[in-house]
């Protein structure tokens, strides 16, 4: 049986959910409320003061002696209805521990994510102290795409991929700090010689494919009425410029510690992939209309494996019929096609992804 990284990390997980084992971070001794109590909070418990409910936990911002605190519990059923969701408590509890062994070696990486007061899987919940902060949003904002990319790169050059760069796990601090608090989809990995923790399979998938897929390309949908086209082009071309930098810089560290040939090649691609966008406004909206295509076809896919779609999936699936009734030569010239795509004529993919709104609407959330 050929096993992929993602079967044994999986196999892994769940090996170490049926044996009940323990996985903690922390001291009790730091909790500012017994155990017991924690595992036991809802809604009604008087130190909660606020609820949010996620796809596969519930936060409860809590006022113990004056302090705020977020805990976090796993929810006894996800409403994402695939694998990883199942696991991505475990796997946030791997992740803060290894964190936390950082916090002496990497400190510049240890300061841009959430700290631990205490996990543990037995128990079923995180605290961490709480953050106040913004939601991140793009208007001409140089210093937060620096600031996310400078994250990633800290990440990614100790071993860790973040594949759900989402608004809803990014923050915006006091200083304009960001701050990465969700580590349910943070998957180990080796950047030496995978493109990601799937391995050497999917090299569509990389740090900025992440922040542009799961965060920038919705931000551009959702701001479509407000936004016009040059604004959005003009946004793309300053996250590209950054991105670029960010990648030249990955690529002289990937080359400095001897990485594999077919990383370093591919990282260079990208790059002149992207210097060849921003160099001139057609080949920076060619390169807008493959990305965003991209982008939504690869989140559609996404909610619909994962059985959790919402209005936002509707909006994306419109995208792509759009653009494959409009811009299908131009996608298929800069080999924007992908997953067996580029195998199939043009009716043939509008009627394919014409058919995913009934899927769509199968698994459509409802408030």
């Amino acid at each position: 049986m050929n096993m992929t990284k993602n079967y044994i990390r999986r196999r892994d997980q769940l090996l170490l959910l049926d044996l009940d084992k323990e996985i903690q971070v922390g001291r009790k001794e730091d909790l500012p409320l017994a155990v017991e109590k924690l595992e036991k909070t809802n809604y009604e418990s008087p130190w909660v003061e606020e609820v949010f409910k996620g796809l596969t936990s519930i936060v409860y911002k809590i006022k113990i002696d004056g302090e705020y605190y977020a805990l976090k519990k796993k929810r006894k059923k996800t409403i994402a209805r695939n694998m990883d969701a199942h696991l991505s408590f475990i796997n946030e509890i791997q992740r803060r521990s290894d964190f936390e062994k950082l916090k002496n070696t990497v400190p510049q990486l240890y300061d841009r994510i959430a700290k631990t007061i205490f996990a543990s899987l037995k128990h079923g919940f995180i605290l961490s102290p709480w953050i106040e902060g913004e939601c991140i949003t793009f208007q001409n904002r140089r210093d937060i795409y620096e600031n996310v990319f400078d994250t990633l790169y800290l990440m990614e050059c100790n071993g860790f991929f973040e594949w759900d760069l989402c608004s809803n796990n990014l923050l915006l601090v006091d200083d304009n700090q960001m701050m990465l608090f969700d580590f349910g989809c943070t998957y180990s990995y080796d950047p030496l010689s995978e493109y990601n923790s799937a391995g050497k399979k999917e090299p569509i998938f990389h740090g900025v494919e992440r922040f542009e897929t799961r965060m920038l390309m919705t931000y551009f949908l959702i701001n479509k009425k407000r936004m016009t086209e040059d604004m959005i082009l003009n946004e793309y071309r300053l996250e590209k410029e950054i991105a670029a930098k960010y990648y030249l810089k990955k690529l002289r560290w990937l080359e400095k510690n001897s990485a594999q040939p077919h990383i370093v090649d591919w990282i260079k691609d990208i790059i002149k992939t992207w210097e060849w966008g921003i160099s001139n406004n057609d080949n920076l909206k060619e390169m807008y209309i493959v990305e965003s295509f991209r982008s939504y076809v690869i989140d559609v896919i996404n909610d619909i494996n994962g059985k959790y779609c919402n209005y936002m999936t509707s909006k994306k699936l419109y995208y792509i019929l759009k653009r494959l009734n409009n811009d299908y030569e131009l996608i298929k010239r800069r080999n924007g096609f992908f997953w067996g795509d580029e195998l199939i004529s043009k009716d043939r993919l509008i009627e394919k992804y014409d058919k995913k709104e009934n899927v769509l609407q199968k698994y459509r959330l409802r408030k």
